[in-house]
Formats: C-alpha cells, sequence, structure tokens
C-alpha cells in the first residue's frame, strides 16, 4: 500500500530575513519527519531561494507575482505596514496555487505576518500554524502587550518602567520595540492586528529551544501564566541555523579573518534590510576608525527617511580608493590595514561564528524596526 507522505504548505513574508528561516524549517521538516514542502515565496526573493535550495529533497518552490500596492499605502509608511498589505493582497493567488496543487495541503504555515491566509484553513481544510523566526521572549510581548489596559501601557511608555510579562523577565523599556511607543501610528494598529491573530491558529513554532529560554517557553506553555494568552499549543523547532556551505568559507573575508588573532574582530551589521541615516553612517565610521580595532563592517547606502527603506533594495557605488561615496573620503585607505568592508554583501552564512570574532555588533534592527538613532545598541 503506497504510504503518502505529510504536506505541508509554507508562505513567507517578502525579505531574505524572513525567507531564509522559513528555508531552514522547510528542510527540516523534509529531512527529519518526511514531510513534502511547498514553500510560497514572492518573486522578488525566487531567484535567492532556489540558491539555497540546490541540493534539497522534498522542498518545491512555487512563485508568487509580488501585488502591486503602489496604490493601496503611501511611499512613507513603515515597512511592517507595507509587507502586511504585500502579504494580505497575495492571499488570492496563494488560494488559487493552493487548490490547483495535485496533492492539497494538510497545514499551512505562516509567518508573523502572514495572518490574512488563516482564513484559508476552513476553507481547504488544513490545520494553520504560525512561526516565529525570532524567540520565544518576542512571541510572549508580542501577544501579552496588545492585553494591557492603558494605565499599564503608559508607566512603561511615559514613564519608563520595566514590563512585567507573566512567568518572564520584565522588559525594559529600552529594549522595547518602537512601535509600541506610538500607538496612534498605523505601524502600531498593522502590529497588534497580526498578534492577536496568532492564538487563532492550531499551533506557533517559535525558532527557540528549551535550554535557550526555559522560563519563556515554561510561561508560554502555561494556561496560568502566558499561555492564557497564547492559547493554543507553543513548540519549540529551534535552533533554525543555515550550514556553512564550504564555497561561502572560500570567501576572501574568511581568508582574511584566519589571519587574525581570536577574538579580536568587531561585526557590524544591521540586519537584512537595515541602513542608517548618511549622518549616522559617518559617526558610525569614525567611532571605528577611531577604535584603532579589526572590523567587518556590512555597509549599505544611507537613507533619507526610514532606515528600513533598503529592506527591498540597495544601491550606491564607490571612490577611487573603493571607499563608498557615502563614507568619509579616504576611510578605506586609512583602516585598510585592519578592517575588510564588504558593500551590501552579508557573510551571516556562518561569519558571525568566527573564532577571530570577538564581539558581534547588535543587530539594531528589532524585529524590523528602524535605527533610531547610533546609540541605541550599536
Amino acid at each position: 500500500m503506497h504510504i503518502t507522505k505529510p504536506h505541508a504548505a509554507m508562505f513567507s513574508s517578502p525579505g531574505m530575513g524572513h525567507v531564509l528561516p522559513v528555508i531552514e524549517l522547510a528542510k527540516r521538516l523534509s529531512a527529519n519527519h518526511g514531510f513534502h514542502v511547498t514553500v510560497f515565496v514572492l518573486e522578488t526573493d525566487a531567484a535567492s531561494v532556489q540558491s539555497k535550495l540546490l541540493n534539497s529533497t522534498g522542498v518545491d518552490i512555487v512563485n508568487l507575482p509580488s501585488p502591486d500596492i503602489s496604490g493601496l499605502v503611501d511611499p512613507n509608511d513603515h515597512v511592517v505596514t507595507k509587507i502586511g498589505v504585500i502579504m494580505r493582497e497575495a492571499v488570492p493567488t496563494l488560494r488559487s496555487k493552493i487548490v490547483a496543487m495535485h496533492q492539497n495541503p494538510t497545514a499551512l504555515i505562516i509567518d508573523l505576518f502572514g495572518t490574512d491566509a488563516l482564513c484559508l484553513a476552513a476553507e481547504l481544510n488544513m490545520l494553520t500554524y504560525v512561526f516565529i523566526a525570532s524567540n520565544a521572549r518576542y512571541l510572549g510581548v508580542s501577544i501579552y502587550y496588545p492585553t494591557l489596559d492603558e494605565v499599564i501601557k503608559e508607566e512603561h511608555t511615559v514613564q519608563r518602567k520595566p514590563l512585567t510579562i507573566p512567568g518572564c523577565e520584565p522588559v525594559r523599556f529600552e529594549d522595547i520595540m518602537d512601535a509600541y511607543l506610538v500607538p496612534d501610528e498605523p505601524v502600531y494598529l498593522d502590529l497588534v492586528r497580526h498578534c492577536l491573530a496568532y492564538p487563532k491558529a492550531d499551533g506557533i513554532l517559535v525558532n527557540t529551544w528549551e535550554e535557550m529560554e526555559p522560563k519563556s517557553l515554561k510561561s508560554l506553555q502555561d494556561p496560568k501564566l502566558l499561555g492564557r494568552v497564547a492559547r493554543v499549543p507553543v513548540y519549540p523547532v529551534g535552533p533554525l541555523c543555515r550550514p556553512i556551505q564550504s564555497s561561502t568559507t572560500d570567501h576572501p573575508v574568511f581568508d582574511w579573518l584566519n589571519k587574525q588573532p581570536n577574538e579580536s574582530v568587531l561585526y557590524i551589521s544591521f540586519g537584512s534590510g537595515g541602513s542608517l541615516t548618511a549622518q549616522q553612517l559617518t559617526e558610525l565610521a569614525w567611532g571605528l576608525e577611531e577604535s584603532q580595532q579589526r572590523f567587518i563592517w556590512v555597509v549599505r547606502p544611507p537613507v533619507d527617511g526610514s532606515s528600513c527603506s533598503d529592506y527591498f533594495s540597495a544601491k550606491g557605488g564607490v571612490t577611487k580608493d573603493n571607499t563608498p561615496e557615502y563614507l568619509p573620503e579616504g576611510f578605506v585607505t586609512r583602516t585598510c590595514d585592519r578592517d575588510t568592508a564588504e558593500l551590501s554583501l552579508s557573510i551571516h552564512g556562518g561569519g558571525s561564528a568566527h573564532e577571530s570574532l570577538c564581539k558581534v555588533t547588535k543587530e539594531c534592527q528589532r524585529f524590523l524596526e528602524c535605527v533610531g538613532d547610533l546609540g541605541r545598541g550599536a
């Protein structure tokens, strides 16, 4: 008797910072649990995704056309708002693709911005799961904060008191997401809408593990603590990490790192879509130069508005000594004996674990939030 593999569909938000964890989860479901997995990605990410799956069996990629949202959002809208609209507008196409499949999925896994697709569950007889690629602490804050009354919110956002989360460590004011500080802004309402939808799924998958976040996971699974807000099972499925490929370790950056003393190099990155303003870039460049530290800096062109606006694209040129035109003149020449600057290129495929790195600078984009100022977390 022929036994059909369980079939799961996954729907990823745009941007490689979202797509890559989804791909790693798909590969694990296929390799370790015998699933056939279909990952739906927008056309803007399709080429990059295919390159990550060259040696993966049991995982298929289906491209969805990127919706035109130019008439639905303002150019100055926050990236969270834009991604939410993109995902919402892609749902009809997603439905058509699933209906046309020879073997319909029995489960649909969405990421944090895909909640508009939850409506397909009853219609197509699928279980639904929300995948949080961050961690359990982020999930706890996300589902708990919208339930607080205005007095408690004001104590945290105005009086800057720590936010008490049931069964978890308090959250400092400095660590809260910027969107929660602007409750009258559309980005707050958009974020809360997604967070309130998570308990409508059949379960929540989190990129963490018991030993990493025992208190947060215990609270999320306890019906007397955060479990009363989550209302559905929370499953730790991490850590989900991209394996180091031999082609990655052959990169010139690794040749340079191999020549440096252990724990002697700073690694500076602001995530897959984070950028700084021209002034912030200049200040950071001068700071690195004056520090006399060895460093690797993942550099992206500056932005004039939201520092998240590089999320979907990158551009820029260099001067005659290979210094990007948006950095202080001669920066590369003056620091060439102790740095390597990668223009719009990240080595996240294992670079941040190299023995010569002494400090991985915090990625300031807290859950796609803009970098407000250089001094916060940088």
